[in-house]
């Protein structure tokens, strides 16, 4: 893929500047240096680039299990539960090191912390560079904004995010405007890829571009409903709930995107019972296997399974996962807290959020 896809094999040309790669600022520029550097080593260029980008992303990873933990230190959650959650599963062992998200969702995760303890700017600022990495893995500032106590708070979040992601993009804006914006057209016409939406409409249907954002803004006026008539607002409950919101209104949802909600599964009882969450993520992998990666590969065995047929078991893998995020997301999550009266805050998180700590 990174010959085909990324660098077409060359490896020398700066994205977003000579060059357009899929991904946003930080992780395209990640490719490049992996690229780059693995061009100048003596080998095969494609197992250097494996070799090399395993190595960095060891780093993002090690960072965020390191902040998943210190979360749960502070919400008084188990370390045990976090290491069932997040680390012993099927999802997080195939695509810890072999997913770019784990950038992304490492700034995601510090930026919660920092929330939760006060920090609004500094959160800010992690979900701008969050953002600039994967731009999915944002997600969760979208209900960080409805848990900000004040509007001062809430302003200062917003700015800063703002700035964080436009002091990453502007160099590249200014160098290559038409570049920069072929990211956003290039998605745009992208193809309904593992969501629900796969169950009644095309690959390319037009439908794709109106159900986004009618969805996500009914379920985004839906949690605002249930949460702001709450006297105090956990953010944490609130920053799963419009993560799981915006990837169950995307006609994207692919299977490594799960990376950003294993971290709330682990310090948030979303699934009631754990052999429900156990199956939701080995339907995940089973969907990673199948239908992106030949995992047998190195033994000699070779299988293809046909994602484009309505028929085909991967292309359901992936809407019931899709749908089954839904179900979390309303009749754990919504419903829920619907019925529940007062405050949604646990004291944890309460007094978390009044004494900061670094």
């Amino acid at each position: 893929m990174f010959q085909l896809r990324e660098c077409g094999g060359a490896c020398l040309t700066i994205p977003y500047v000579s060059s357009f790669i899929e991904y946003p600022i930080i992780v395209s520029e990640f490719i490049y240096v992996m690229g780059a550097l693995a061009a100048h080593v003596q080998g095969n260029l494609l197992a250097n680039y494996y070799l090399l980008s395993v190595t960095f992303l060891a780093i993002p990873t090690f960072l965020l299990l390191r902040e998943v933990l210190k979360i749960a230190e502070i919400l008084g959650t188990e370390e045990r539960r976090v290491m069932t959650y997040l680390v012993a599963t099927p999802s997080f062992a195939f695509m810890v090191l072999l997913s770019w998200y784990s950038i992304g969702v490492y700034f995601a995760m510090f930026g919660v912390r920092k929330f939760l303890q006060g920090r609004y700017e500094t959160s800010g600022v992690l979900f701008g560079l969050s953002a600039a990495a994967n731009l999915i893995t944002a997600a969760p500032a979208l209900g960080l904004v409805l848990a900000a106590r004040h509007w001062r708070d809430r302003s200062g979040f917003m700015l800063t995010a703002a700035l964080a992601y436009g002091a990453i993009n502007l160099p590249f804006v200014g160098l290559n405007p038409s570049l920069w914006l072929s990211f956003w057209s290039f998605h745009s016409n992208w193809y309904i890829e593992g969501s629900w939406m796969l169950a009644f409409l095309s690959s390319f249907s037009p439908l794709r571009h109106y159900i986004f954002p009618v969805l996500l803004l009914l379920l985004f006026a839906a949690i605002a409903a249930v949460t702001l008539r709450k006297e105090q607002r956990d953010p944490l409950t609130l920053s799963w709930l419009a993560t799981f919101a915006v990837l169950f209104s995307t006609y994207v949802f692919t299977p490594q995107m799960n990376l950003i909600i294993l971290p709330f599964f682990a310090l948030v009882p979303i699934a009631k019972r754990y052999w429900e969450f156990l199956a939701f993520d080995v339907i995940n992998t089973l969907f990673i296997v199948l239908g992106f990666s030949q995992i047998l590969l190195p033994f000699g065995i070779t299988y293809h399974f046909d994602v484009s047929s309505y028929l085909a078991p991967v292309r359901w893998l992936a809407i019931i996962r899709s749908i089954w995020l839904g179900k979390f997301l309303v009749f754990d999550g919504l419903i829920p807290l619907e019925t529940k009266r007062g405050s949604i805050t646990p004291a944890a998180t309460t007094q978390a959020v009044a004494t900061p700590r670094d």
